[in-house]
């Protein structure tokens, strides 16, 4: 398995006996799971950090009998941990359940949201803004459904993500060539982009009907399309939904339905957050929803 540069430098700083000799690690390791039937420095860098039974490398083993290069995404995870927790308390709050998210999304890419069964998680979904020397800037990729706990630290878990993102996805051999890197990711709560925003962007009019959903703290979120002059759509931002998004503003893919968005270049569409209060009478004029009507 080809390391990455980051992998290999946080190796050598880490662990400078986390190598496969003669076809064994230091210890005499080799996967409980028989794959790889030859120990590899990847797996011998997880079970010189976690020696135990079932830990980083027992783990890695179980992953890479079904895919390498999931296997390689998992080492490339935890070693870029390092990077931002030295400690390892991300390894104990976050990598299990990133790892069930990101296996999920491989079996199940139709899907963009958990429902959490455990009271202690928190359904979010990452987006994360791209940069490609192909495609448009402020791209958003990757849209992975997590169940976070509560322990697991926001910030480190997007800062490994944006790391990792640029790192794994930077050797794809698909993907490589059009230069792909992430700028930032961001984990907003999956009730914050599907039910609040989603919502608002699948119908604009949300706000102005006899069953509107309660809402305590109304945002005002302008767009423009194209050259088109900018019109407003009203977002519930109850726990402040909008700046869990982040630098990402608004996935662009909500806005293809109601706005028929799909026929316009995406990199003429902008998004941001108006400064001017809501008000219902003024937002739900005809003159209002007819700017807000779309392109179709």
């Amino acid at each position: 398995m080809k390391l990455s540069p980051l992998l290999t430098k946080i190796a050598a700083l880490l662990v400078v006996s986390a190598k496969a000799v003669n076809g064994q690690c230091a210890d005499g390791s080799v996967c409980v799971t028989g794959a790889p039937s030859t120990p590899d420095s990847s797996y011998c860098f997880l079970r010189d950090i976690d020696p135990t039974v079932g830990g980083l490398g027992d783990t890695y083993c179980g992953i890479y009998a079904e895919s390498p290069e999931n296997a390689n995404v998992f080492v490339t995870v935890v070693a870029t941990s390092f990077d931002f927790d030295p400690y390892g308390v991300f390894l104990g709050t976050c990598l299990e359940d990133l790892v069930q998210a990101l296996l999920l999304t491989q079996s199940r890419p139709d899907i963009n949201r958990q429902v959490c069964e455990d009271d202690n998680k928190t359904a979010v979904a990452f987006f994360s803004t791209i940069e490609s020397s192909s495609y448009p800037t402020n791209s958003l990729g990757w849209d992975v459904p997590m169940c976070k706990s509560d322990e697991c630290d926001a910030t480190v878990l997007q800062q490994v993500l944006t790391e990792t993102f640029s790192d794994i996805f930077a050797l794809s051999t698909t993907w490589n060539s059009e230069g792909w890197t992430a700028t930032s990711t961001v984990t907003p709560t999956a009730e914050c982009v599907y039910d609040k925003i989603g919502a608002a962007m699948n119908n604009p009019e949300l706000y102005c009907t006899e069953d509107a959903p309660t809402c305590s703290n109304m945002k005002l979120v302008e767009i423009t399309l194209a050259d088109d002059a900018p019109f407003e759509v009203a977002i519930c931002d109850d726990n402040e939904c909008l700046a869990s998004v982040g630098a990402v503003g608004i996935p662009t893919e909500t806005l293809i339905d109601p706005f028929c968005l799909d026929y316009l270049d995406e990199d003429l569409s902008q998004t941001e957050i108006s400064e001017k209060a809501f008000d219902k009478a003024e937002y739900c004029t005809v003159a209002a929803a007819s700017a807000r009507a779309g392109k179709c």
